[in-house]
């Protein structure tokens, strides 16, 4: 079936448009909400005393662990790393923030002056007021102390750092290090004094000063004993010899020989000559010298045993001579170690808190100012949360909890529903009528119905509705013609989902259009009410019941130029609806009639409505949405429902609100 539609927009999502249209439909939620933020922030503003600061900043050069036995220097303390400097006031400034220094202050200062009940209560307001901070890989920290009571933040900040000053020095030395240090200073003298009294007794019975040096010196003259022995020895053999030699020459001398000639001749073996001396000696001087060489020979001798008994006794006694000079060496580094220790804990011991190297204040405690940063930015919090609040009610309402159709491109891109025509609401501060509905009041300007004190206004040319019957009379034309719906009566029916849709309104206004065009006459069919209910159209012609509209007796009376009024059931009836046997009963008589168009109000789309069964008779159904009233799932169902019997739906959004400025608005 040809008909003219609208393509539907394909999307999903929330896009702008949605979002300016749930924000300026619930404005007035904003504007409260953000009215009540502002109020809260300024009272919080102006009822709120003002906080007052005072601010110091402290240099920390290095940190020295001060224990008197500790073996870390001050050279190894100062390491100038970035996370060693971190890690070093990060110590600090755990020690500034510290219960007990805040206690100490507290009781410094005292807690009535503090404003506090108690020492406890005063200081947790110190440790509240106080920040110290300091940036990563400096060494300044920046300590500061807020009250409420402008003399208080720069005394309170003054006793803070003289007491951290005195506990710096307690948290980084050893409690009582100088008694402690004295106390090993002469344990380790009196232990150095008796090792070294053994070890002089041991030498003393050695004969040696040292047991490295002893030892090679009895060996070296061992060894030169030895050789001296050796020597001796030869010598003494040698001089035996040369005195039993000597003996034997004296012995032959004696028994000399004439040769032939008659000179006395030796005998052959007298021959030999000494080179020495000696040779010529007597026995006498020989056997004395051989005595001399055996008496230093067993001198040596004896010297030589005297050395190897030292020897063994040495080796003997020297493993107690290494472990009293081991023990003498350990004793010794102990007792220079406690020594250097005792100064330096006598040192540290007369150190005055504020005169320390490591730590100095760079800005003492400045005088107080009034801090205002927190107050502001609390009250900012205040008025945005107000804001925010009121555009999250508006989101959440317009965006999740609503579930009706608010405009008419929700129609296309929500529910992929062709859309006719949309209808404006209007009041009459613009000079425009809304649109009356059944089961409202009608302005008596208005053409409408009503169950209660109802009556039939006439048609006011003026009225705001006409430009849209107008346009919808046009595109039916167009619909049936593309259609080739030539046959009369063309049948238009007119329902919507509540009764407050504004269908009696539109079917009296359509009705009317279709009037004015001279192509036959119309017949505005009322479903809906019973002929008491209905009155005189304009100009006291009266309006007939449909089966007295359908086969007149004679001759009946337009309610203006070719436009007639029926109702529902007899002259004598109640408030009445069509029922479906009756509707089909009369469709002959329709089909019959000489009307051109009629025009059906019929009831609204409900579970027990006879709509459902009328919509498929009918040429064409105009679908009757109010925006923001009608659900949106109610009308997907009704409308697929309508579509699925026959495809000749067209949907009108009724009452259309445009909250958005025409400057914002995507939709204009």
């Amino acid at each position: 079936m040809a008909e003219i539609r609208r393509e539907t927009q394909q999307h999903s999502g929330v896009n702008l448009s949605d979002i300016l249209f749930a924000l300026f439909k619930r404005k007035r939620t904003i504007i409260v909400c953000a009215a009540v933020g502002i109020i809260a922030a300024a009272a919080f503003y102006f009822l709120q005393p003002p906080s007052y600061e005072s601010q110091a900043k402290l240099l920390v050069r290095y940190v020295l662990e001060r224990s008197a036995v500790d073996q870390i220097e001050g050279a190894n303390a100062g390491v100038s790393s970035s996370d060693t400097t971190d890690k070093v006031i990060g110590a600090e400034i755990e020690i500034l923030t510290s219960w007990d220094l805040a206690v100490q202050v507290a009781d410094a200062i005292g807690a009535k002056r503090l404003g506090a009940p108690s020492k406890e209560a005063a200081a947790r307001g110190i440790v509240l007021g106080l920040k110290v901070i300091s940036n990563k890989g400096s060494n300044i920290i920046f300590v500061s102390y807020k009250n409420r009571e402008p003399e208080l933040p720069t005394l309170v900040l003054q006793e803070l750092l003289s007491r951290y000053f005195v506990k710096h020095l307690e948290v980084h030395r050893s409690v009582g290090a100088f008694d402690f240090v004295t106390q090993q200073t002469d344990q380790v003298r009196t232990r150095l004094s008796q090792t070294e009294d053994a070890l002089k007794a041991l030498r003393e019975k050695t004969g040696i000063a040292s047991l490295k040096e002893g030892s090679a010196a009895l060996a070296t003259e061992g060894a030169k004993a030895q050789e001296q022995l050796s020597a001796a020895e030869a010598e003494l053999a040698e001089q035996k010899a040369i005195v039993s030699q000597t003996t034997e020459n004296k012995a032959r001398k004696a028994k000399t020989v004439v040769d032939a000639n008659g000179l006395a001749v030796a005998p052959a073996f007298m021959k030999w000559k000494t080179t020495s001396q000696s040779s010529e000696r007597s026995p006498v001087s020989g056997r004395a010298r051989v005595a001399g060489i055996q008496a230093k020979v067993e001198a040596l001798k004896s010297r030589l045993r005297d050395i190897q008994q030292r020897t063994k006794q040495l080796s003997e006694l020297a493993p107690q001579i290494e472990d009293l000079e081991r023990k003498r060496g350990m004793d010794d580094a102990n007792y220079k170690y406690f020594a250097a220790s005792l100064e330096k804990a006598r040192i540290d011991e007369a150190l005055d808190p504020s005169k320390m190297p490591n730590i100095s204040a760079v800005q003492r405690p400045s005088p107080p100012v009034p801090v205002t940063t927190k107050r502001v930015k609390i009250a900012l919090g205040l008025a945005g949360g107000g804001i925010a609040l009121g555009v999250a009610l508006a989101l959440l309402r317009g965006l999740v909890l609503n579930r009706t159709v608010g405009r008419p491109l929700d129609l296309e891109t929500q529910l992929q529903i062709p859309l006719m025509l949309s209808i404006p609401y209007s009041n009459a501060r613009n000079r425009h009528l809304a649109l009356p509905t059944n089961g409202s009041a009608a302005n008596p300007g208005a053409l409408a119905t009503r169950r209660h004190h109802s009556k039939l206004a006439p048609w006011e040319a003026g009225h705001f509705i006409r430009p849209y019957c107008d346009a919808i009379r046009n595109r039916l034309g167009l619909y049936f013609e593309l259609n080739q719906l030539t046959h009369k009566p063309k049948l238009v029916g007119i329902a919507g989902f509540s009764e407050a849709g504004g269908t009696s309104t539109l079917a009296a206004g359509l009705a009317a259009s279709l009037s004015e065009t001279n192509d036959g006459k119309v017949l505005l069919v009322d479903i809906n009410l019973g002929p008491e209910d209905v009155h005189p159209f304009f100009k006291g012609k009266p309006a007939y019941s449909l089966n007295a509209a359908l086969k007149p007796n004679g001759a009946i009376a337009s309610a203006s130029d070719n436009l007639y009024l029926a109702t529902v059931g007899p002259s004598n009836a109640g408030p009445a609806q069509l029922g479906l046997k009756k509707f089909f009963d009369m469709m002959p008589n329709l089909k019959a009639s000489d009307f051109d168009y009629i025009i059906f109000d019929m009831p609204p789309l409900d579970q027990t409505s006879p709509t459902w069964g009328m919509s498929p008779f009918m040429d064409k159904l105009l679908l009757v949405v109010e925006a923001e009233k009608n659900n949106r799932e109610l009308i997907k169902r009704g409308y697929r429902k309508l579509v699925s019997e026959r495809d000749n739906v067209a949907v009108v959004v009724n009452k259309a609100r445009s909250y958005v400025p025409k400057w914002l608005d995507t939709e204009s």
